[in-house]
């Protein structure tokens, strides 16, 4: 198990420098690339292959979802105006940066032209079933003899704008995967609406009326929304850049040649350069404090809400907030080079990968595209051999090619998808990413986020010691009077305390010391807040008490006034959950950037055990630690705060809850409206959806197994294969079904394997 190698997974994470920058999680060469112009999985499959073949590339991986390709060489780079000119031939654009505002408007391009090929083909394709349906049920009296071969002409001629508007760019796709020699389900769908088409047209020539519109129709309106639920995990990852660096502000503070203070965007500073922030500024670019002290918010890194103490020496990375005192920083990194840009590129990759079920779905679709060819063939030789004419070998031939469409291998995924969103959504659940339910099927590890993930974020009270004549009370009302305009989260705290009524003074005047504390002047009196150091060197005799974390010392006029204890608020549903995940049998680890002390404590009043506890991590060191886990078993990473993005990228499934900060929910599969109490609820829904994934493909590949045998000795006539195949995909459709039945995820008695 994860849980016995985690003392040595932390040891190798702090020593290896891979897990502190994104940019060593590669092996040889690799270059990530901007592919424009794709509009669905296939037109990465066909990319892909054509990127393999090319000189000097050892190998590439391209993805629909991300727009991105990354190729890998060993030695020599291949030249880029080499593979843009490749990728061109098939109607595609490469280019060498990720751009998010032109990812944007592709992804936006693709789902309104899959709404309106759609909405056409749902509109039509209604029209085009009914006669159809009327001629199935014919030899129950439904329709007269002499107007079947009307209704099916009325099919047909339905069935038009279906078959050539909104089936257009699956036959472009399916010809240029041929081209690239990656054939797919695109091309199987071609063949299959081709064949359909075909045969229907001649049976009308032929005065019949056995004709297969319908399934043209019905296979094509099912893959556009099949294509339309992917185009969200699309716009979800093309999300990702765009949404880190809309956190960082655009205009910097520059000191110019002469000395004076100017204004600039931010892409027009070089390194080297000298910037100034001042209180309440957030920083556009990565730097080192020269002159100046100060407390920073660098929750984006830590996800520690609790400012830091800067001084000069100090570095001061892009997003991070100054919320006391004054900086000179010396510029490190421009745009482009920021740490902030390597975690939104990291994050980006990380979401291009694909799942197990979508690598099997395309080898099953390539491998079926030449077996149904070769079937095809060898049931009209078969024919022809046996003397048959020639019209009734070609319909054998074509009775292959619809008992063979692979609607049911189409269907077997994008079903069980739309179900299960549909029941997670009812929960609280929202489903980004359709592999989500694929990835947490296998889950033995859940790593939590602690704050705002376990807490709520804002500390509370958690002990009041009053020195002399002072009350529990009147030190709180105290502690709220000085610290009424302070942003620091202890003084949030003391906002959110409702216990004693106690309301802030608005009188007087504060004075904030950065990193020491904060002077209130009301009248004659004088309060100090702050640390104890501080309250010494103000001349307040201070006792000597023990250090807990988060304390605020007070004194007025002089004399010491007591101490004010804080903790972080734990969510209320926090211990019950981890309880019910612990008895289920997960391996749950508290992961954070908070001192080990702290996590340590938090720990305890969760049940997690201390050996599981790990503390002072960056983004990149806890996405490392997650890939080092995920060697032994599959993992479930729940945050909440910009600094997880990495973590909840790059987990086997990556939860974001309650009010999750815009990038941490982007990147996350699963968003959790509510509460971290519907992750039990989450995992059972996906395991119990991969294990219908799974039952559809085998329904798929086993019905395609027996029944095209079938059709090539001639067994089956092509109304009967019709029927068949109409069948199996009912099949399918009521095998995910199940997916709407209740899950006893929300009890927390219920016992679940946690590796089925």
């Amino acid at each position: 198990m994860a849980a016995d190698n985690v003392n040595t997974a932390q040891e190798s994470l702090d020593r290896d420098p891979r897990h502190r920058d994104p940019e060593h999680y590669k092996t040889g060469h690799q270059e990530i690339l901007m592919v424009e112009g794709m509009r669905c999985g296939s037109c990465a499959i066909a990319v892909e292959a054509l990127l393999k073949k090319q000189p000097g590339v050892r190998d590439a991986a391209v993805n629909f979802a991300a727009d991105v390709a990354m190729i890998c060489w060993d030695r020599e780079k291949p030249r880029l105006a080499n593979l843009q000119q490749a990728v061109a031939r098939l109607g595609y654009r490469l280019h060498d940066s990720v751009d998010p505002e032109r990812s944007k408007f592709q992804a936006e391009s693709v789902r309104k032209h899959l709404q309106r090929r759609l909405a056409v083909a749902v509109v039509f394709g209604m029209w085009s079933m009914m006669p159809a349906l009327l001629i199935y049920l014919a030899p129950f009296g439904a329709a007269e003899p002499e107007v079947l071969w009307p209704l099916a002409l009325a099919s047909g001629l339905f069935a038009v704008p279906v078959v050539i508007y909104s089936g257009s760019h699956f036959y472009r796709v399916g010809w240029r995967t041929l081209i690239a020699g990656a054939p797919g389900l695109d091309s199987l769908i071609f063949l299959a609406v081709f064949s359909a088409c075909i045969i229907s047209t001649w049976q009308l020539f032929s005065g019949s009326h056995h004709v297969y519109f319908d399934a043209a129709v019905m296979l094509i309106t099912f893959q556009l929304i099949a294509r339309l639920l992917d185009t969200s995990v699309r716009r979800r990852a093309s999300e990702i850049i765009r949404r880190y660096l809309q956190d960082v502000p655009e205009l910097v503070t520059v000191k110019a040649s002469d000395g004076k203070l100017e204004t600039r965007l931010a892409k027009d500073v070089s390194a080297g350069e000298r910037i100034f922030l001042q209180a309440g500024d957030q920083l556009a670019l990565d730097g080192n404090v020269f002159r100046g002290h100060g407390q920073a918010d660098l929750s984006m890194l830590t996800g520690e809400h609790l400012p830091q103490s800067l001084g000069p020496g100090d570095e001061l990375l892009a997003g991070c907030q100054l919320v006391e005192g004054e900086l000179e920083l010396t510029v490190t990194a421009i745009i482009g080079q920021r740490r902030i840009d390597r975690l939104s590129r990291s994050i980006s990759a990380l979401l291009s990968r694909k799942t197990t079920l979508q690598r099997l779905t395309d080898r099953i679709a390539r491998i079926l595209l030449p077996v149904i060819v070769t079937a095809a063939a060898l049931a009209v030789g078969l024919a022809f051999f046996q003397g048959v004419s020639a019209p009734e070998a070609a319909a054998r031939g074509l009775a292959v090619m619809i008992i063979s469409c692979p609607c049911a291998l189409s269907l077997a995924i994008p079903l069980v998808i739309t179900m299960g969103h549909a029941n997670m959504v009812s929960r609280g659940i929202v489903l980004r990413d359709p592999a989500a339910l694929e990835a947490a099927a296998k889950v033995g590890a859940i790593v939590f986020d602690k704050t705002g993930t376990l807490t709520t974020g804002v500390p509370s009270v958690n002990t009041i010691t009053p020195a002399g004549q002072w009350t529990e009370s009147s030190l709180l009302q105290l502690a709220r009077d000085i610290l009424r305009e302070s942003t620091h989260p202890v003084a949030k705290g003391l906002a959110a305390d409702t216990e004693f009524g106690l309301v802030a003074a608005s009188d007087g005047t504060r004075e904030s010391i950065a990193g020491a504390g904060t002077r209130w002047t009301n009248g004659m009196n004088t309060a100090l807040a702050g640390q104890a150091n501080w309250l010494c060197k103000q001349g307040v005799k201070v006792p000597s008490t023990e250090d807990t974390g988060m304390s605020v010392y007070l004194a007025c006029n002089g004399l010491y006034a007591g101490k004010i204890g804080f903790k972080e608020t734990l969510r209320p549903e926090a211990a019950s959950t981890i309880d019910q995940l612990t008895r289920q049998g997960f391996t749950i680890y508290l992961l954070s950037g908070d001192t080990h002390n702290a996590c340590l404590d938090f720990a305890e009043r969760l049940g997690i055990s201390p050996k599981h506890v790990i503390s002072g991590y960056s983004p990149e060191q806890k996405h490392g630690f997650i890939e080092t886990i995920e060697k032994q078993t599959d993992v479930v990473f729940v945050g909440d705060g910009l600094n997880d993005g990495l973590a909840l990228a790059g987990a086997r499934l990556g939860i974001a809850v309650g009010n999750a900060a815009s990038v941490a929910g982007a990147a996350a599969a699963v968003y959790l409206t509510e509460s971290i109490a519907k992750v039990p609820a989450t995992l059972q829904l996906a395991r119990r959806a991969r294990k219908l994934m799974h039952q559809n493909l085998f329904w798929a590949v086993g019905y395609n197994a027996v029944v095209i045998p079938l059709a090539v000795i001639g067994w089956v006539q092509p109304v009967i294969a019709a029927i068949a195949m109409s069948l199996s995909s009912v099949c399918v459709l009521l095998n995910s079904l199940r997916m709407q039945k209740q899950v006893s995820g929300d009890d927390p008695n219920s016992r679940v394997s946690a590796v089925q």
